[in-house]
């Protein structure tokens, strides 16, 4: 059975308590995103302290409907602090995912702006004459004016609205893509006696290395799906505030709104998908770690001499991730003999 079934096979039989979790995060992430018309400064003060935090709540309630664990309200407000913990710290690597989505945005919003304004000034006369008016009033000082014709130029705010679409829609994309894969470094974190979350992230980032293309493979055939639900989301956000305001921030917030909605019911089945390739992966990881512990062992012995205590933890570390790894094989082996 590969990971896309395996992974549908256990949402559909936890599917209601799942479903309910997904509900409770996008309902918080829903009212985040409103708190943000205050501003967006609020929005990103948000992220951190409820919407992160929901998510993970999400994700460790999403993997203990296997282990018997019933979705009360308690239960899943009950791994917020975890959030907060070093085994969670830099773990999702959000400020990082966040700036290189932000990057995205800014290169495609001046990319599609230039070629349609280019477009537009060939093809249309009126639009030519308009922006030559402009750039008149500024010339003579008419700087309030030539701002007042620009914000209500028909044109203009259709190549803004579109230029928002097409770069909020892909950095949206980019963004959840670098989240999605960094959503395996949690389990990885927890699995290694609660290692820190940016050390796990390290030795995911490593593993990557020697099996980014089976890994990205076995990622992209089981969650492609998400992809169209992202981008409908967001186009329906989009075009239902298209005729209300031309206001860029807004209609971004609209965006989000409308594919956080459409991606509900896939948010479960994402994160079932996650934990099966971890499971695949796992003595990957750990053998991974076992290198670079090893490599850290060698950097220190040349660099210079070792004492008893130092050179008996990191024998320790060494022991402790073999052991795991073997647990994690018998582990493996019980659960396929019980199937």
């Amino acid at each position: 059975m590969n990971i896309a079934k395996k992974a549908f096979a256990t949402y559909r039989k936890y599917w209601t308590s799942k479903l309910a979790a997904s509900f409770t995060f996008v309902v918080f992430t829903l009212a985040s995103l409103a708190i943000g018309l205050f501003g967006s400064y609020v929005f990103l003060i948000l992220v951190p302290i409820i919407v992160l935090p929901i998510f993970v709540c999400l994700q460790l309630i999403n993997s203990a409907f296997a282990k018997g664990m019933a979705l009360t309200q308690k239960n899943f407000f009950s791994f917020y602090r975890s959030a907060f913990t070093p085994t969670m710290n830099g773990a999702y690597q959000v400020i990082t995912s966040f700036l290189k989505a932000a990057l995205v945005y800014l290169a495609m919003s001046f990319l599609v702006i230039i070629i349609m304004t280019q477009v537009f000034l060939t093809r249309s006369a009126t639009f030519a004459s308009e922006i030559d008016s402009m750039t008149a009033l500024i010339a003579n000082g008419g700087f309030q004016e030539a701002l007042d014709a620009y914000e209500s130029n028909a044109t203009i705010i259709f190549i803004s609205s579109i230029s928002t679409l097409v770069s909020g829609g892909l950095s949206l994309l980019v963004f959840l893509h670098f989240i999605g894969r960094n959503t395996i470094v949690p389990h990885l974190a927890i699995s290694m006696a609660a290692l820190p979350g940016r050390i796990a992230y390290s030795v995911h980032r490593q593993g990557l290395k020697i099996f980014k293309h089976e890994f990205n493979s076995d990622y992209y055939k089981s969650v492609w799906i998400g992809i169209p639900l992202v981008l409908c989301g967001f186009t329906g956000g989009v075009l239902a505030t298209y005729f209300f305001t031309n206001n860029a921030y807004l209609i971004l917030l609209a965006g989000f709104a409308g594919a956080f909605i459409l991606i509900t019911p896939f948010l479960p089945y994402f994160l079932d998908v996650i934990e099966e390739i971890f499971k695949k992966y796992k003595d990957r990881y750990v053998q991974v770690s076992i290198d670079q512990a090893k490599k850290v062992y060698e950097e220190i012995k040349a660099a210079s001499e070792m004492n008893e205590e130092q050179r008996q933890e990191i024998d320790k570390l060494i022991n402790d991730l073999k052991n795991q790894s073997e647990k994690g094989n018998d582990e493996e082996k019980d659960s396929q003999s019980e199937e």
